[in-house]
């Protein structure tokens, strides 16, 4: 019996790369975090539409096009028009990790050859930033806000606040990962960047809050059902897990009288920082954060280092420097 041809054998009929994509996206989801497989499924899913050719045909000049015509969030602008800028770096590094990722595997399965074009492509420059964590005075404004409104909107913030989650890591917690200890309280993170798990302790007064919750809005639950569901008045969404989406509305929400357009991940930023400043010593604030090396921990320190040298400058001026 003669071999089967492989996919590109002459004369064989290459599958669209919407097939591809979907078989790709099948077999490895279950390798990929959740907020990485939205991230691959709608980069793919974008590419599909916008590049319908054999996979084998596609060069780096597709791939270029595609990435270069990425769009960022719509926002309004001062004048009131609404505004779509371009992807940022970060976006734009995922999404082209994604394409290459998919050849990669496409190639694996010899749906294409080597060299690969996304080997082209290089990667964006990713400004050297240090994190933008949110000022005092505003967070006690919008935990006031959130403590007026709801059990459920203070848990919320409080729990991104005071333990420093990513915004993934809190919209992933089952209830049975608010434990009650000898020791104290925890919330065990079971799906951590790099699905490194860990736990992350909780206050006696965050705590209480998160039982008060629990007790008297989360309504009935199972222990591996989602701390916090969907209040969306969409039928389809109530009593679902709660959305980055819907957690970025509620920090939206919460903070509509400030300036700038304040993230849930700002509060991850601000936990760090605070720490910092009482005290706590790097190495264990980078096992809170989860942070694989020292030197994600490190722009932190940077950070308040800066502060501290802005504030001490600041005295000497106001002293005059003559």
């Amino acid at each position: 019996m003669p071999p089967e041809p492989s996919p590109l054998s002459e004369g064989s009929q290459q599958p669209p790369v919407g097939r591809l994509v979907a078989q790709f996206l099948q077999e490895r989801e279950r390798d990929l975090a959740r907020a990485s497989r939205r991230t691959y499924r709608l980069a793919l899913e974008q590419f599909a539409e916008a590049c319908q050719m054999p996979v084998d045909q596609i060069q780096p000049l597709q791939i270029q096009t595609f990435l270069n015509g990425l769009k960022g969030r719509s926002f309004r602008n001062r004048a009131g028009q609404w505004v779509v800028p371009p992807a940022s770096p970060a976006t734009y590094n995922l999404k082209r990790l994604a394409l290459q990722q998919f050849f990669e595997w496409a190639a694996s399965r010899h749906y294409c050859q080597r060299p690969l074009p996304t080997e082209a492509i290089r990667a964006a420059r990713l400004p050297a930033r240090l994190p933008r964590d949110l000022d005092r005075m505003l967070l006690q404004r919008v935990l006031e806000r959130a403590e007026l409104h709801s059990l459920r909107y203070f848990s919320l913030i409080r729990i991104l606040l005071e333990c420093g989650l990513r915004a993934q890591e809190l919209l992933d917690l089952c209830v049975q990962d608010f434990q009650l200890t000898p020791e104290g309280s925890l919330l065990e993170v079971r799906s951590g960047k790099g699905s490194k798990p860990r736990a992350v302790a909780v206050g006696e007064r965050l705590a209480d809050l998160i039982q008060a919750y629990l007790t008297e809005e989360r309504g009935l639950y199972a222990p591996t059902d989602p701390l916090f569901v969907s209040r969306s008045r969409c039928p389809a969404y109530q009593g679902q897990p709660l959305s980055y989406d819907g957690l970025r509305h509620i920090v939206l929400k919460l903070t509509v009288d400030e300036p700038g357009q304040q993230t849930p991940h700002q509060f991850r930023h601000s936990f760090a920082t605070l720490l910092l400043d009482r005290g706590v010593a790097p190495e264990h604030i980078q096992h809170l954060l989860g942070h694989t090396t020292a030197a994600m921990t490190m722009r932190y320190t940077q950070r308040a280092n800066l502060r501290a040298a802005i504030s001490r400058s600041r005295e000497v001026l106001d002293q005059g420097l003559i």
